[in-house]
């Protein structure tokens, strides 16, 4: 599982195939996260953590 942002996505997309992970799963969060206020950042966080744990876990379905 991979957290990359939206305008990385299709570098992080290219790079999973260029390394055969077909089974890689990419969360995407809003661009950018430099410079970015901190209450920001938690905010765009909780909108992907049940994602994220869904993911890790093994109980995300194949739509994320």
């Amino acid at each position: 599982m991979l957290v990359a942002t939206e305008a990385m996505s299709t570098l992080a997309n290219q790079t999973a195939r260029d390394l055969r992970l077909a089974d890689l799963r990419i969360v995407r969060v809003s661009h950018p996260i430099g410079g970015v206020d901190p209450d920001e950042i938690r905010v765009r966080a909780d909108e992907v953590v049940d994602q994220v744990l869904a993911l890790l876990t093994g109980t995300a379905t194949r739509g994320h």
